[in-house]
């Protein structure tokens, strides 16, 4: 990762409220790299959108420096290579869904003659149904909302994303439809900012994530260590027997080069090297005589790791 060209580079930034007595952001430092989906997480008021703020220039931080593709974040290149999208959306209701589009297409500066191309592929993309275009956006739902933005992102073809809970009103399809253009971008080797409270899609599509506490960067996540992780595989023995020696479950996952992590109570664990070596392993219990009772995967995610950095101490930002 490190041999990655930086995109976005946060250097010891401050944001501060109520004349400098509520630090929303504390000394934050942060290293971004081009074409990966990056997550923030954290709980309500933790700093995520404060950041996000500052990020595109919505808010101005107090101290410390902020670089986006080695330029200030409202310096106009950066701008015209970049995309947001809100949690709620709030667009001209007046207009048609078309009409904003067409609105869009105009201020990115867009060839006039792919308009009509450029617009009906973005929200074909976008899966907002052909029968919403033409109808006023104030009688759209939130998820249609939630579309016509996705499909504004997708008109100019950014480097650079940001989302901030994006998957918000939107339904399992909207979803699934996020999901997607999320995992499209990152073979477009575009960049994602990503703020969301679901976990279990963030495991999905992030290559990276930042878990934010008081306005303080935590923890960060590589997804690549925390998949190796998953493989923890628990083995539940018999109470009525006794336990296995050590040294002989140290020779079973020396055979599958695996990690014997020591026995708990009347569980054993091991780390697996791959998932087919899993059959491997309760064969060789088998043959050893082991008196197994249940064998199941351990999975730990980013639910866990949450939990277990907010278990103790002030939730708060």
């Amino acid at each position: 990762m490190s041999e990655r060209e930086i995109c976005i580079k946060i250097a010891n930034l401050v944001k501060s409220y109520g004349r400098g007595r509520v630090r929303a952001l504390d000394d934050v430092s942060l290293d971004i790299y081009e074409g990966e989906v990056f997550g923030l997480i954290g709980p309500n008021g933790a700093g995520k959108t404060t950041l996000m703020g500052c990020l595109l220039t919505l808010l101005r931080p107090n101290s410390g420096e902020i670089r986006i593709f080695g330029k200030p974040p409202d310096d106009l290149q950066v701008k015209a290579q970049s995309a947001f999208l809100p949690e709620r959306p709030n667009f001209d209701t007046w207009m048609s869904g078309y009409q904003f589009m067409k609105y869009q297409h105009m201020l990115a500066k867009l060839p006039g003659s792919a308009m009509k191309q450029d617009i009906e592929s973005a929200l074909a993309t976008a899966e907002l149904d052909p029968s919403a275009w033409n109808k006023r956006i104030k009688k759209y739902s939130r998820g249609m909302l939630q579309r016509l933005g996705l499909a504004q992102m997708l008109l100019a073809k950014p480097r650079l994303c940001f989302l901030d809970e994006p998957g918000s009103g939107m339904d399992p399809l909207g979803a699934n439809l996020l999901r997607n253009l999320l995992l499209a971008w990152k073979k477009q080797k575009v960049t994602v900012v990503l703020n969301s409270h679901h976990l279990d899609e963030l495991e999905r599509v992030c290559d990276r994530v930042a878990f934010i506490k008081g306005g303080r960067i935590h923890q960060i996540e590589e997804m690549s260590s925390l998949a190796a992780e998953q493989l923890l595989i628990v083995v539940k023995c018999s109470s009525s027997a006794a336990p296995p020696p050590d040294s002989l479950l140290r020779e079973l996952a020396a055979l599958l080069d695996a990690e014997f992590l020591g026995v708990t109570e009347e569980t054993i664990r091991f780390r697996l090297s791959k998932t087919a070596d899993k059959m491997q392993l309760v064969r060789l219990l088998v043959e050893k005589q082991v008196p197994v009772e249940e064998i199941f995967q351990e999975r730990k995610g980013l639910e866990d790791i949450f939990i277990s950095i907010h278990r103790d101490g002030d939730l708060r930002s």
